[in-house]
């Protein structure tokens, strides 16, 4: 009897302890798309559509035949677990069992994944191995909600040393990084007074403990304040340090403030996400929603379905606002991305998820910055969308996301320079991360409103150069390359943005059908249309 563990690094162990999984990546996913099928059997012809969707019938059965004969030959005397007919392929099911257990190796130091090690470059598995990770680790976590709810526990230790601004500046920071912290409802927080530098613990009900310690130091300097936090888990885990100006005023306004608390923040938040093996359903959740997370701002379809699929799940974990309203903005991105939400499963509208989650958590940071772009784009709102943002910020001002809406939504209600300037703040905090590109197009929305448009080109082109095909920033930049009369530009712009809309035309951004909600309020799109209308017998 071989057995495979849905959860870490694919194998199939036998009894003394001896791996039989294949190595070739194609042969891998086989084994998990057959042991996660109905009956643990599948057509020829379905996985020649999930493995090698890209090639014509005969190739693609050719590869099946050759992906089969390695794992025969991997199995060696346990090669009878494999059975093929010339319509089917199947495991035995009396020879090998799919077991959900946390690997030795994922306590404190290690981390969770289903079916680690398994990538196929093909969209269609893609696609299915996300579904599936998904479930595999939905189902290990509602097997753990029997047992003591594991806790997550921050200890915050704060030194301030020198002229009263020092204590301004550590507090400042520790506000700042307990503000976000206490938007993830399970994490605890507690002075740590006397305490070590954090170790996991059993709690008074004996339920497990992920603890962190948080060590600020704020030191008084003659030109302003040097902030400095370290995160330790028994090791410290992460240090970082900012300079910041020395006045209260500045000091609050502070973006180098602000990104250390997010850096914070995001090194707290990946750690207990590491964590997750001996934790319970809430942090398999928490899981859910970073990886999701990390999916959205693929923006391509497949990856978007994912991100649907895994906030889903982690709502049916721990059902949390936060997750149905990601859930709203995703299909938002849908929207302006692929200018349709048909391929994303049923779900309520985007405004009735906002609702949903308003009603879910009205207090959470992300649930409030997020429902104001949905007030925005799908009910035609401007004030409240801008109080909402507002509000959001004000409750977590380390995120960059929320900045960025609140950016749009200043925007929107003709505060272009205030618009800017926050767009800039977002863009700081998340300069050198993986989604700056994202950014970069807020900022390049409100130099627009700004009439900046010198400006504006200089961040689409920084969001195109790491993202050609992101199309919302695409599309300002037809818009300003009509507006300058820039032909040859225009018309490399125009080339760019058919490789995702076939059928596009510049005369489209005067749809008012078409995704430019804010371009379309901007005075600049009277300028332009004249020359939009033009430019469709020449495009």
């Amino acid at each position: 009897m071989l057995k495979l563990n849905a959860l870490g690094k694919l194998s199939l162990i036998d009894e003394q302890g001896r791996d039989f999984a294949p190595h070739g990546s194609k042969a891998r996913g086989l084994i998990v798309l057959l042991a996660t099928a109905p009956g643990h059997s599948r057509s020829r012809g379905w996985l020649q559509q999930r493995l090698w969707s890209d090639r014509g019938p005969e190739q693609a059965a050719g590869s099946l035949r050759a992906a089969l004969s390695e794992i025969r030959r991997t199995l060696g005397a346990h090669r009878a677990l494999l059975m093929t007919s010339r319509h089917a392929v199947t495991l035995d099911p009396s020879a090998f069992e799919l077991v959900c257990e946390a690997p030795a190796d994922a306590g404190l130091g290690g981390s969770v994944e289903a079916f680690e090690g398994v990538d196929v470059r093909d969209r269609a598995f893609e696609t299915l191995i996300g579904d599936l990770r998904g479930r595999a680790l939905a189902q290990w976590a509602q097997r753990r909600k029997a047992g003591p709810k594991s806790k997550r526990m921050v200890m915050v230790r704060s030194d301030a040393r020198g002229s009263p601004a020092a204590d301004v500046g550590a507090r400042l920071l520790q506000n700042r990084i307990l503000g976000a912290l206490r938007q993830i409802d399970d994490i605890e927080i507690m002075d740590a007074g006397g305490a070590g530098d954090g170790h996991g613990v059993a709690s008074s009900d004996g339920a497990p403990q992920s603890i962190l310690l948080i060590r600020l130091l704020s030191v008084a300097l003659s030109d302003g304040v040097f902030l400095s936090c370290e995160i330790h888990n028994g090791r410290k885990l992460w240090s970082d340090n900012a300079s910041v100006p020395g006045t209260m005023a500045a000091m609050h306004d502070s973006a180098s403030l602000d990104k250390l608390a997010l850096s914070a923040v995001e090194h707290v938040m990946g750690t207990f996400a590491e964590h997750a093996a001996i934790e319970g359903s809430g942090a398999c959740a928490f899981v859910l929603e970073r990886r999701a997370k990390d999916l959205f701002f693929r923006l391509d379809k497949p990856s978007l379905i994912n991100a649907d699929r895994l906030f889903r799940r982690a709502f049916e974990i721990e059902p949390r606002g936060r997750y149905l309203v990601w859930r709203g903005f995703l299909r938002n991105a849908a929207l302006f991305q692929h200018r349709s939400m048909s391929f994303l499963d049923d779900a309520p509208s985007v405004t009735e998820l906002a609702v949903e989650a308003l009603r879910h958590a009205p207090d959470d940071a992300i649930v409030q910055t997020i429902s104001s772009q949905i007030e925005y784009v799908h009910q035609g709102n401007l004030r409240t969308p801008l109080r909402m943002a507002q509000q959001g910020v004000e409750r977590d001002p380390t995120d960059p996301l929320g900045w960025a809406l609140l950016s749009n939504a200043l925007t929107t209600n003709a505060r272009f320079e205030e618009g800017y300037r926050t767009a800039g703040h977002a863009l700081t905090l998340a300069r050198n991360g993986p989604y700056a590109f994202y950014f970069e197009h807020f900022a390049c929305m409100a130099a627009v409103a700004l009439s900046e448009y010198e400006q504006a080109l200089v961040h689409a082109e920084a969001a195109l150069r790491v993202r050609p095909d992101f199309v919302s920033t695409r599309r300002y930049e037809v818009a300003l390359n009509l507006l300058g009369g820039d032909t040859p530009n225009l018309a490399r712009s125009v080339s760019a943005l058919r490789r995702q809309e076939p059928d596009f035309t510049p005369a489209a951004l005067l749809d008012p059908a078409y995704p430019v909600n804010t371009l379309r309020r901007l005075p600049m799109m009277q300028t332009i249309a004249k020359s939009a209308v033009a430019s469709v017998g020449g495009s």
